[in-house]
């Protein structure tokens, strides 16, 4: 008899080690979406030429790991998707099989503490960019390095590269994104394709211009086979953002802006490394809005 507990005892003290060895931890939502976007541009006529261009876009992200609690070793990690589905309205010489195109992610990020306020965070993202026409080349693993900074209350930057081998206009690309609270009322920001001023109205409200970038990058189906089709649209619009999360709790933030897209580029290219452009097509000014309400805080 004492033989079997000793035998059991030991076997606890293994899965005991083994759970604080590696830890899964669900979200304190569970697995209900965590960010949710609509965005909007209107329809664009091209500058030399007889096509028209219109987007809507429209975005859902779910997490699958709290990165805060889950770990393996020392490295922290966090899991979610990612939903896009991208309408184009299109026509004249711009003419594409579908208009409808979809980009699918499952990010996997690594997280490890290097020092009081340093981490390093390391992303795996396998993904699907494509018109759901011919798939076999619409797969992609892209990879991020990611080095954050916090220099006290009111400043933080990241040092980052990414790197996309079927999409990336480039085999690698550097990045700089900051949060720096200028005055206790100017808040300024870079983060993702979008460098914003916001000014506190409220501690909830906060309003300011907005510059930004809109597009994408999918394997389509053209008559020349499958190729890349790229969209890219620099933005300009008044931004306004509101906390109505409880107090106490974390923050949720609801975000709309409103404005302009200023030029907009549409390009299909080869399938060879340098991804080189054999078609071009330029956009006259249209209308710009986004609807955004953000819970991963």
């Amino acid at each position: 008899m004492k033989k079997w507990v000793g035998i059991w005892v030991a076997l606890a003290g293994v899965v005991c080690g083994q759970e604080e060895l590696w830890t899964l931890r669900l979200p304190d939502t569970a697995i209900l979406p965590s960010y949710v976007r609509a965005a909007y541009i209107s329809r664009m006529s091209e500058r030399h030429g007889g096509s028209h261009l219109g987007m809507q876009e429209y975005t859902v992200n779910i997490p699958f790991a709290d990165g805060r609690k889950s770990h393996v070793g020392k490295w922290w990690y966090n899991v979610q998707g990612n939903i896009t589905t991208t309408l184009l309205d299109i026509g004249g010489g711009l003419d594409m099989r579908r208009d409808d195109l979809f980009d699918f992610s499952l990010p996997v990020t690594l997280i490890r503490q290097v020092q009081e306020g340093q981490r390093f965070m390391l992303t795996l993202i396998p993904r699907y960019a494509g018109d759901a026409v011919s798939s076999s080349r619409a797969w992609d693993l892209s990879v991020v390095a990611d080095y954050f900074i916090k220099r006290g209350e009111n400043l933080s930057y990241s040092l980052g590269l990414a790197a996309s081998p079927r999409f990336g206009q480039y085999a690698l690309v550097p990045y700089v994104t900051f949060s720096w609270q200028a005055t206790d009322d100017w808040l300024m920001r870079l983060r993702g394709y979008k460098l914003s001023a916001l000014y506190s109205v409220t501690p909830r409200l906060q309003v300011g211009p907005c510059l930004g970038g809109e597009g994408g990058s999918w394997m389509v189906k053209t008559e020349q086979g499958q190729r890349i089709f790229r969209l890219r649209s620099l933005t300009a619009s008044l931004l306004v953002e509101y906390d109505f999360s409880r107090p106490g709790s974390s923050k949720k933030l609801l975000s709309l802006s409103v404005g302009g897209a200023l030029a907009t580029t549409a390009e299909f290219c080869n399938r060879k490394l340098s991804h080189d452009s054999y078609e071009q097509r330029h956009y006259h000014p249209g209308y710009y809005v986004a609807l955004e309400a953000d819970f991963r805080f």
